[in-house]
């Protein structure tokens, strides 16, 4: 008898569970997970075109009337199952003490928009953005405040002018006036 009602309660418990799972299954929104994500043609593009190991012996940059060049090695991989990359970059130029910068690069599918995030070891953090200006080039800016509280732009454009060639050119200025540029031919 023991047997006979614990095999009566196993039948009951399968039952339920297969009837439960028919009522689920009849209810689409119970069934349909959220859409995924995908990134697409132009984000894609922005991203992967970072990825690798970057080098620029002729980078150049200028503060006032002090021209200072050197070099520039950029370590760039993909994070976060392909939707960012994070880059490593270390400058060194002559009359300069040398200076580390990390950037994580994204893309916002929400605005369409390139992001390049930037900590530097000299105390600046930048969140540029903006859109591809032509099929070679996107156009980031950064507007915000020094550490000293000024107010600033900083504008940088990279160009692909080939899977291995990039060129940067950036600005950055205060009051309407520059400050400073930078540029470099990074080379994988």
């Amino acid at each position: 008898m023991k047997q006979l009602k614990m095999m009566v309660g196993i039948v009951v418990m399968l039952a339920a569970g297969a009837a439960f799972a028919d009522d689920k299954a009849a209810d689409p929104k119970a069934a349909a997970a959220p859409p995924a994500a995908k990134m697409s043609p132009e984000g894609k593009k922005y991203l992967e075109g970072w990825i690798g190991n970057w080098t620029a012996k002729d980078a150049t940059f200028t503060m006032g009337d002090q021209k200072m060049v050197g070099s520039l090695k950029n370590k760039c991989e993909k994070v976060s199952n392909g939707w960012g990359v994070l880059c490593k970059a270390t400058f060194a130029f002559k009359g300069m003490p040398p200076m580390t910068n990390t950037f994580m690069m994204g893309w916002d599918l929400g605005t369409a928009e390139a992001h390049m995030f930037e900590v530097s070891d000299a105390g600046e953090v930048h969140n540029h953005s903006g859109k591809w200006t032509d099929d070679k080039s996107i156009s980031l800016v950064h507007q915000g405040k020094t550490w000293e509280g000024k107010d600033e732009k900083d504008a940088c454009t990279a160009t692909w002018n080939s899977p291995k060639e990039l060129k940067l050119d950036c600005t950055g200025t205060q009051g309407g006036a520059t400050t400073w540029t930078f540029t470099s031919l990074n080379k994988k």
